[in-house]
């Protein structure tokens, strides 16, 4: 194993009778174990992470037979998010890697709603010191850093232009504690299209 490459792996010894996906490249996924052990169980899960000191804005993605590359809310965080597509479609073996990217909707139901009274949308951030300009207690959040947030259109268009082949788009609910009524509503705003939902996840090859 490259100290300089491979920050942290677990699950490397996967069982003989698992047939699924075997070998995932989690970026961005702190340890690892909140995402792509739950999306990918039993796989060898190999984690880059600012916080385990890997920067795949400056070293890039590393080179192997990646079943996954799993960026779960990755992207928006990203300066150069055409930098890092270019660096999946480098990485990935064709008809076989499958780029699996989650990230916040730009224009969730809620979004939509709020947008219409002048609040910004929950997701977007206009400051890197304070939260502004957000409904309800929103502005008491802690930054999380986001640089661009997608809608879902917006985000295909982009995978498209670089060659990237969608093969599925779905939405993801809130998992943010609020009133039942606003967790049933996002249930079904959900189930009604990824366009409404919280947050959407595409799926592509190259």
């Amino acid at each position: 194993m490259k100290e300089s490459v491979l920050t942290a792996t677990y699950g490397a010894n996967i069982p003989t009778f698992f047939s699924g996906i075997k070998k995932v490249l989690d970026v961005g996924g702190g340890d690892g174990r909140r995402c792509a052990e739950e999306f990918y169980p039993g796989s060898e899960i190999t984690v880059l992470d600012l916080k385990n000191g890997y920067d795949v804005m400056k070293k890039g993605l590393p080179r192997d037979h990646w079943d996954v590359i799993l960026a779960n809310h990755f992207i928006e965080h990203v300066s150069d998010p055409d930098y890092f597509l270019k660096e999946c479609w480098n990485v990935m073996v064709p008809s076989h890697t499958v780029l699996d990217i989650g990230t916040p909707n730009l224009t969730a139901w809620f979004n939509r709603a709020l947008f219409l009274f002048g609040y910004v949308p929950h997701s977007v951030e206009l400051s890197r010191v304070h939260n502004v300009g957000k409904a309800f207690d929103w502005n008491e959040e802690e930054l999380g850093g986001h640089v661009y947030v997608y809608s879902v259109p917006a985000l295909v268009q982009l995978l498209t232009k670089f060659g990237f082949k969608i093969t599925s788009v779905t939405g993801e609910a809130s998992t943010f504690p609020c009133n039942p009524v606003i967790k049933i509503v996002d249930r079904a705003m959900t189930a009604l299209s990824p366009n409404l939902a919280s947050a959407f996840r595409i799926k592509c090859l190259v």
